[in-house]
């Protein structure tokens, strides 16, 4: 009942806000899914939450609760990056694990090589500064989440199989034309994701 009771609140009192990033949504390649499927069956008694194929994207900035009045400004500031940005390939090729081998936390698919997405993230920064944003304090790694790790028993195992796995990659490469402002929805059955407007670039 108190759960239930401060949701109701919480909507109630924070009508406004929606939970917003910025990304560009990705299509894996079938040699990425494949080490999806034998990871999933691999490791089918340990605690992992599975991100859905369809809901894979690579994120430029997560920006998190936003209020209603802040987003002409947050469209305007897309705008403005996507009309000034021209389009680029990154090479997906890795695959990682975030935490230690210890305690794993987050497994991921990953790039050698992403200057040109981490420019794109330099000239956005200053500019949600400037309208309100609070600044990104954490290291910026661009990578696609494939599993959250809840529990995993055989560590180990796990480590060894990445390492196997990494030398399996068949290289995909993402063209990058365009970014995304995305609405996510945190629901009993998952994230829903929306996508508010989509910035083409020049």
């Amino acid at each position: 009942m108190r759960y239930n009771s401060f949701r109701k609140h919480f909507t109630k009192e924070f009508p406004d806000m929606k939970r917003l990033f910025v990304a560009v949504p990705v299509q894996l390649s079938v040699s990425f899914t494949d080490i999806i499927s034998k990871l999933q069956k691999e490791f089918a008694r340990d605690q992992i939450v599975w991100v859905k194929p369809e809901l894979q994207h690579l994120t430029l900035r997560f920006l998190g609760q936003t209020p209603d009045s802040r987003l002409d400004a947050l469209k305007v500031t897309l705008r403005e990056l996507s009309a000034n940005s021209v389009p680029f390939e990154l090479i997906l090729d890795k695959i990682g694990v975030f935490g230690s081998r210890y305690a794993p936390t987050t497994l991921w698919f990953g790039f050698s090589h992403f200057e040109p997405f981490r420019t794109l993230f330099d000239h956005l920064e200053p500019k949600l500064k400037s309208i309100g944003f609070e600044p990104n304090y954490g290291n910026f790694v661009p990578h696609l989440t494939v599993g959250r790790i809840k529990r995993i028993d055989q560590k180990k195992k796990f480590t060894e199989q990445i390492s196997t796995l990494q030398d399996a990659i068949i290289p995909q490469t993402i063209k990058i034309d365009h970014i995304d402002l995305i609405r996510s929805k945190l629901l009993p059955s998952g994230p829903q994701y929306t996508t508010l407007e989509t910035f083409q670039f020049l």
